[in-house]
């Protein structure tokens, strides 16, 4: 009887092992971001496509927030910004896919004459916390748009130009 307790109890052990192990990779802010590592291509692509919609849409050195695709949880569904070509919402969509449609928003704005990109993934935090992959030139410029928003944040290098912002 003693030996039988003690297989239950090692059972039980390691399923609980197993459990919070999961749980914690689950939560884990880097599993997020192998989105990007996985396809990384794609995202430069979307970036490439953006800048050229931008450029082509406003000459001026400073644009706010612009909303190149928004998901909004409407009835409307998925929103490109007017001027978005087939290519960008194509590549878009594959974003979209892999990432079992997380992506929220994708946000463009340019200061000092440097882009910033943002990608929008699980606004709600229903899987967990809100995060980001953003793609800018400069990390101060990352860290001063973020300091600007109202929720505490941890910052990820995750390439030369592209980042992982976790929102707490």
């Amino acid at each position: 009887m003693g030996r039988t307790k003690n297989v239950f109890v090692g059972i039980a052990v390691i399923l609980m092992l197993v459990a919070a192990g999961l749980i914690i990779s689950y939560n884990n802010p880097k599993a997020k971001y192998e989105i990007y590592q996985d396809h990384r291509e794609l995202f430069a692509a979307v970036k490439d496509e953006t800048e050229l919609l931008m450029t082509s849409l406003d000459n001026r050195s400073d644009i706010g927030n612009t909303f190149i695709y928004s998901n909004n949880g409407n009835a409307v569904g998925h929103q490109f910004l007017d001027g978005a070509n087939a290519d960008l919402q194509d590549k878009v969509g594959q974003i979209i896919a892999v990432s079992e449609d997380k992506l929220n928003f994708l946000r463009y704005s340019r200061q000092d004459g440097k882009s910033l990109l943002r990608f929008v993934f699980d606004w709600e935090g229903e899987n967990g916390n809100t995060y980001h992959i953003v793609y800018c030139d400069s990390q101060d410029l990352v860290e001063k748009a973020y300091n600007e928003e109202p929720a505490n944040y941890k910052l990820d290098q995750l390439a030369d130009g592209w980042y992982g912002i976790e929102i707490k």
